[in-house]
């Protein structure tokens, strides 16, 4: 049987919180220098409640991704606490920690690497229950079958290999591969990012369908905010390893305070052509993490920054869930 979870939380408690975590690396730098430190998740803190979704966006190397894996429980932190349904993971290792993975998983940008290309689609979905848990062959090869079913797939794909599905059929097997212990987070790195746009639009509609099914919550990593404006509850934008804006999905899109979420906001795509567009167009590129400026780490490239924005570091401040790091954003 597929065990219960650890700890059966409260009516209003978060399924998944993170207080100020943080994510460093040692990166080498040449045979006799020193080791450089890459600070890839600064001080994030957030909170995730059931059939939710917090969107997490921001260019590449914001480090998303990073903050990604470790909610996933696939890194740990450097520094900070992680908590998934009361119970807090940060140095939980062993059979505690292997218990805990079954209530998150994560599926991943790349359809085409993410499944092994020498197994069935069966033996796909069949092995997590075999590593954890204790069903025999029938009830495994029932499970995978139904959750084929689940996410619009025949009963006849289970005997084939991933190179003989299309790509928005390998992102189904794998969220179906994700489902087969019945989690309660999920992790989404750039789920749709290689799909067509109407396989896409297909993805994200069964993505919404299975959350209300099964009572899922959501981190859905993307650069896409068109995207994002479809499936997210809440948003939260990061910048080089930090957060730099945070609110409720409606918030966000109607009103950006912060001048990186604006400059988001308009390079996205928009279906009516005679619709008027503030284009803001960011001068420069994303800082290197190895020596990040001083003050606001945005600075170099905001066309609104001041002296204080150079000398001293905004935290991230705001009323309720309304949360900016900007000196300015008033």
């Amino acid at each position: 049987m597929i065990p219960a979870p650890l700890a059966a939380p409260s009516v209003d408690m978060s399924v998944l919180e993170a207080h100020d975590l943080i994510k460093t690396y040692e990166v080498g730098r040449g045979f006799f220098a020193p080791p450089g430190v890459v600070r890839a998740v600064s001080g994030i803190s957030l909170r995730l409640a059931p059939r939710k979704t917090l969107a997490v966006v921001g260019e590449s190397g914001s480090g998303k991704s990073t903050l990604g894996r470790m909610l996933a429980l696939i890194e740990p932190p450097t520094d900070g606490h992680l908590s998934i349904d009361g119970v807090d993971v940060t140095g939980v290792y062993g059979a505690r920690l292997k218990a805990l993975r079954r209530s998150v998983q994560m599926v991943f940008q790349n359809p085409y690497g993410s499944l092994n290309p020498r197994r069935t689609i069966r033996a796909t979905l069949e092995e997590p229950l075999i590593v954890n848990t204790d069903l025999g062959p029938d009830e495994r090869r029932a499970r995978a079958l139904d959750m084929l079913a689940r996410v619009g797939l025949r009963p006849e794909h289970a005997e084939r290999y991933p190179h003989m599905f299309s790509g928005g059929q390998r992102q189904r097997i794998a969220i179906a591969r994700a489902l087969m212990l019945r989690p309660k987070i999920i992790v989404l790195d750039e789920p749709v990012s290689a799909l067509d746009v109407s396989v896409r639009a297909q993805v994200l509609n069964l993505l919404a369908d299975l959350q209300e099914e099964f009572d899922l919550a959501y981190v859905f990593v993307s650069h896409d905010l068109s995207v994002v404006r479809h499936i997210a509850d809440d948003v939260m934008v990061m910048y080089l390893g930090g957060v730099v804006e945070q609110a409720a999905k409606e918030a966000i899109f109607a009103d950006p305070r912060h001048p990186y979420t604006r400059a988001l906001l308009s390079a996205t795509p928009v279906a009516d052509p005679g619709r008027p567009r503030d284009r803001i167009v960011l001068t420069g590129e994303l800082p290197s993490p190895f020596a990040p400026p001083p003050g606001c780490s945005f600075n170099p490239r905001c066309p609104i920054a001041v002296e204080r924005c150079r000398a001293e570091k905004p935290a991230l401040h705001g009323e309720g869930d309304r949360l900016t790091a900007c000196h300015l954003a008033e």
